[in-house]
């Protein structure tokens, strides 16, 4: 596939990087934004978590990008991760901020972000019960599914010649492996030693 270049109008070849006639560098983004929902449980569960945290950046970053947005998606989420309330504001505002921009775009995916937000803070708080009660923290990923398909469907109003993944990235599929082994090693504590 070939397109033509917006600065001096020559094709350009779909796989270049930088166009060898003007010297503009190209921006090639082969996937959507869009993530499968069924790809985002696992790999909470399977990272303790912590998935949530980088998907939170990673909305964060691409919206400051799609809506030009004023905003630093690496501070936001520092705050998210490091000053108590304020994150419950951060979460709040990103998970409003999906919905409305959903809104804008026609999508009939609504859900609450009060209710989403309280549930998802309540759940992670489940990890300072005593053990092994703890482990129930790991339902903070229930309430974000919904959320992940209204993003979703923004996503898929992107331009049509963006696919949408299905397959696991190579990173996400290496996140799984580590955090299997981590749930085996978890698990073989728990019950034999």
């Amino acid at each position: 596939m070939k397109i033509g270049c917006s600065f001096c109008t020559q094709e350009i070849p779909a796989y270049a990087v930088r166009y060898r006639y003007c010297g503009e560098w190209l921006t090639t983004q082969k996937y959507s934004n869009a993530q499968p929902v069924w790809h985002f449980v696992p790999l909470s569960i399977f990272t303790f978590g912590i998935y949530e945290i980088y998907c939170f950046c990673r909305n964060w970053r691409h919206l400051k990008v799609h809506k030009s947005l004023d905003i630093s998606p690496l501070r936001r989420t520092v705050g998210l991760l490091v000053v108590p309330i304020y994150n419950i504001v951060l979460a709040y505002r990103q998970l409003r901020d999906i919905r409305d921009f959903s809104r804008e775009e026609g999508i009939d995916k609504t859900y609450p972000p009060g209710w989403i937000t309280f549930s998802y803070f309540i759940f992670v708080a489940l990890l300072f019960l005593p053990y092994p009660f703890g482990f129930l923290c790991f339902l903070s990923v229930w309430p974000l599914p919904v959320v992940q398909g209204a993003l979703n469907s923004y996503w898929q109003q992107e331009p049509a010649e963006l696919m949408e993944r299905k397959d696991f990235s190579g990173g996400e599929i290496t996140l799984l492996w580590i955090g299997g082994i981590l749930w085996i090693l978890i698990l073989i504590g728990t019950f034999i030693l």
